[in-house]
């Protein structure tokens, strides 16, 4: 591959995906070609497996590539689409959250990944990472969300430290030395799980809201995952996006 990149300050994961966004852009890989593995970038670009899914899921996002079962990585698009808006919120903005708020922690413990949760962490299943469930409460005492936090087993000493205030992330970076570079957010609506809608004080099988949320590293290695009911009602979720450059 080309040794063009973006900013040599971008996570290493984003100047991996810029590489192979210019590979395909030259025709090096054309459209229904396959990427080299997984196993085969680790080795040449000498990056862990973490930083390589992460600059192929970018790929699959900007809508260059498709991953599937047994085939590999197929290039379907030499340039993403055009016009396309998007963004991310600010990840200060996450951090003022949970200053706002309080944390009420009701288990913390280590625990194995199921299926479900190896693919949402982008884990192996199995994998015992520190398992954090609780309530967020507001000011003024009503509780707002239940929370089901995830921390990869790196950092799990952080377990009898969580802060009640603050950004969990944040601690962990303050105390690791680590960087989130970005943070990835799912929202969907269904039916609040039981033990939530006893939690939030509202009627089972009340609509409510999801908010899934996987916090990355600079490597491309997740930090944590969260997942978090809200009640439905009252609940606005705002966000500015803007058009990128180019």
């Amino acid at each position: 591959m080309s040794p063009r990149d973006v900013t040599p300050r971008a996570p290493l994961y984003a100047r991996i995906e810029q590489r192979l966004r210019d590979a395909i852009a030259e025709g090096r890989y054309g459209v229904g070609a396959l990427l080299p593995t997984e196993a085969e970038l680790c080795a040449t670009l000498k990056v862990s497996r973490h930083t390589v899914r992460e600059a192929l899921r970018r790929l699959v996002e900007a809508g260059l590539v498709e991953r599937r079962q047994g085939a590999g990585s197929i290039v379907i698009a030499r340039e993403p689409p055009r016009g396309e808006v998007f963004g991310i919120p600010s990840i200060d903005g996450l951090m003022r959250y949970g200053d706002d708020t309080r944390l009420l922690i009701n288990h913390r413990g280590m625990a194995p990944l199921g299926r479900e949760e190896a693919a949402l962490a982008q884990g192996e299943v199995g994998e015992m990472w520190l398992s954090v469930q609780g309530l967020r409460i507001g000011q003024d005492g009503r509780p707002l969300a239940t929370t089901d936090i995830l921390i990869h087993p790196r950092f799990a000493a952080i377990g009898p430290d969580l802060p009640e205030r603050g950004a969990i992330h944040h601690a962990i970076e303050r105390r690791f030395g680590v960087e989130v570079a970005e943070v990835v957010q799912e929202i969907s609506a269904g039916p609040l799980p039981a033990a939530a809608a006893d939690a939030l004080r509202r009627k089972r099988r009340a609509t409510g809201m999801l908010l899934m949320r996987r916090h990355v590293l600079t490597d491309g290695q997740t930090l944590l995952v969260s997942r978090n009911w809200h009640p439905a009602e009252g609940f606005t979720y705002a966000m500015r996006l803007r058009r990128q450059e180019g």
